[in-house]
C-alpha cells in the first residue's frame, strides 16, 4: 500500500513565484503544467515539469530566509487515500494535516491528500488526483 507509492512531486514555498518559475524554465527547461491557487484565492500555486520531475511551487511572501531555502514536502501518488491514511494512523505516524484534505482547484477535478512528519522535519504527502 503506502510502501509501494510512486513519487509524484516535490513541493516548496517561494517568496516570489514568478521569479521561481522563470528560473526553472530558463535554467533547467521546466514547463508549466498547471496553474491555480488555494481555495481562498490567496496563494498562487504553479506545477512545473521537466521529464518525470514535477515541482509544486506556491507563493508565501512571509517566508523567513531559512524557510525559503528548504523543501517543504515530498509527495507520492495514492490510489486509495483512505487506506493509506488508515495505514499511517495504524503505524502511529504523526499526521500534519487536518486528516485527509481536499483542494478542488488542483488539476481538473481536484486532489485529496494528507501529510505525515518525516524523521528530519520534512513532510511526506500522499496525494490522490481525483478523476
Amino acid at each position: 500500500m503506502v510502501n509501494h507509492a510512486e513519487f509524484q512531486h516535490l513541493g516548496f514555498a517561494t517568496p516570489d513565484i514568478n521569479a521561481t518559475v522563470t528560473f526553472y524554465k530558463d535554467v533547467l527547461g521546466f514547463e508549466v503544467i498547471h496553474e491555480t491557487c488555494t481555495p481562498d484565492g490567496k496563494t498562487p500555486i504553479v506545477f512545473i515539469k521537466n521529464g518525470t520531475m514535477v515541482y509544486e511551487c506556491y507563493e508565501d511572501k512571509s517566508l523567513s530566509e531559512q524557510a525559503a531555502k528548504k523543501i517543504d514536502h515530498i509527495a507520492y501518488d495514492s490510489d486509495d487515500i483512505e487506506a493509506d491514511y488508515k495505514y499511517c494512523i495504524d503505524k502511529g505516524y504523526t499526521i500534519t494535516t487536518n486528516a485527509i484534505e481536499c483542494i478542488p482547484t488542483v488539476f481538473e477535478k481536484g486532489v485529496r491528500y494528507f501529510k505525515i512528519a518525516g524523521p528530519s522535519g520534512e513532510e511526506i504527502e500522499f496525494c490522490q488526483i481525483l478523476k
